[in-house]
């Protein structure tokens, strides 16, 4: 019960509910019992419990049309993961490539500090892509540690973000969260999408938040 509590506070915080960063709490919705539990819980404040497929993370989802202030919030969200993001998670997508992995990043994927920096340091096309991301420039750092300094940035970014978790910290190993499930179902939208739409018609369009089945737990109400 108390992970089960735990779990609800940490829906309520925002927070994507996945093994690999709160493991007791995800088995707690991953019960029948749980996953009722919760979506009694969330559709009292309007909100139902949402998960992209049999495995994924858990998190909370408007169960009601967008107001003014989801909307607003719904365009920050897809504007950080376009300029922000994006970036990232295509460097990652073509590191793979090059070492013949699959380039498509799943959740319990795990990645090294010091083997990306070092792929990085072997590749001028790797070391090109880091160093025109915006967000990892910096002026006071020597050329020599320019590439180390950037993934570590990177890592840094997107484990405050909740994407990615270290799971080694002796050997700096970091593992894909689940939430990196909706992060690419974002970014999926937003290239199918916003080449033809503005971001205001983008957030009358989105649903990226899918319904858990009716036979895992009851519906809070229509979405």
């Amino acid at each position: 019960m108390n992970s089960l509590k735990s779990a609800l506070k940490l829906l309520a915080k925002g927070e994507f509910v996945c093994k690999v960063r709160f493991e007791s709490e995800y088995e707690a919705l991953a019960t029948q019992e749980g996953q009722q539990h919760a979506q009694e819980w969330l559709s009292a404040v309007g909100y139902r419990l949402a998960r992209l497929h049999d495995e994924g993370a858990f998190f909370m989802a408007y169960d009601e049309s967008p107001t003014t202030d989801t909307r607003a919030r719904i365009r920050e969200e897809l504007k950080t993961v376009r300029h922000r993001l994006m970036p990232y998670v295509g460097f990652f997508n073509l590191l793979r490539e090059a070492q013949g992995s699959d380039p498509q990043l799943h959740a319990g994927d795990v990645v090294w500090l010091t083997e990306i920096s070092e792929a990085v340091r072997n590749s001028s096309a790797l070391e090109r892509r880091l160093a025109d991301m915006r967000e990892l420039a910096d002026n006071r750092v020597t050329d020599s540690g320019a590439t180390v300094f950037r993934v570590q940035k990177m890592f840094k970014i997107l484990e405050e973000a909740g994407y990615l978790q270290q799971t080694n910290e002796v050997s700096k190993g970091y593992t894909f969260t689940g939430k990196v499930d909706y992060l690419l179902q974002l970014i999926a939208f937003i290239n199918e999408n916003t080449p033809h739409i503005s971001d205001e018609q983008v957030v009358d369009q989105i649903d990226p938040q899918a319904r858990l089945e009716e036979a895992e737990a009851p519906e809070a109400g229509a979405a």
